[in-house]
């Protein structure tokens, strides 16, 4: 199933990138099978997949051959050498050696937010639109969730309703909701305003964990 999602871009007149096919079932290396899956991010050593299952953080490790072929890990960015400026010496002498350039660390991928727009992310009309991993105070297990709520009236939820799935294929419910502010206010349910949206924190856990996605609790 997985070599489809390049065989559709290849036979196509005008190719289209292999995140706009969708695989019916993709079976990753770890043994997981997602299914219905697409790819919507590139994230550097990793791919963001919509699935049935939700969200899922997949390292490229773990694709299959045929779509890790489309998603190449970045090579490091070669560091351009330095120029030094040496003072005029009307005495010359031998030149010191220039100090070796080094190339710098290549800084890990941006937790940047993870959209999504799925009817599988739905609840009550109210859509998780993306989520990042946001530590709050003790709790490390947390992440920032931004949820819309298209409908004509305002949808109560609880922090039950929400659940994280770990790398692990795990689930874990929220315990809470907190609200930003000065001081945050910490709470268990939430109202998101018709045809509006929020953007609050959810904890999942004391411990901290390798969140992959989150989605509605059914």
């Amino acid at each position: 199933m997985a070599a489809a999602l390049l065989a559709a871009a290849a036979t196509s007149a005008d190719p289209a990138p292999a995140a706009a096919v969708a695989v019916p079932a993709l079976q990753l290396r770890d043994g997981r099978v997602l299914h219905d899956a697409r790819v919507v991010s590139d994230e550097g050593d990793s791919v963001v997949i919509r699935a049935d299952e939700g969200l899922v953080k997949v390292a490229k490790a773990d694709l299959p051959q045929a779509v890790a072929a489309s998603y190449p890990v970045p090579s490091p960015t070669p560091v351009a050498p330095q120029m030094v400026m040496m003072p005029f010496d009307p005495s010359p002498q031998a030149a010191p050696p220039v100090p070796e350039t080094r190339p710098k660390p290549k800084p890990a991928p941006a937790n940047a937010p993870i959209p999504a727009q799925t009817s599988h992310l739905v609840y009550r009309g109210c859509t998780i639109v993306s989520f990042q991993m946001k530590p709050f105070q003790e709790t490390q297990g947390a992440a920032e969730v931004v949820i819309r709520n298209d409908t004509d009236a305002p949808v109560v939820i609880f922090a039950r309703n929400i659940v994280c799935v770990t790398a692990s294929g795990g689930r874990q419910p929220a315990r809470f909701i907190v609200t930003d502010g000065f001081p945050p206010v910490v709470k268990r349910r939430e109202v998101v305003p018709a045809q509006g949206s929020i953007d609050d924190t959810f904890g999942f856990s004391g411990e901290a964990i390798d969140i992959s996605g989150v989605q509605w609790a059914r």
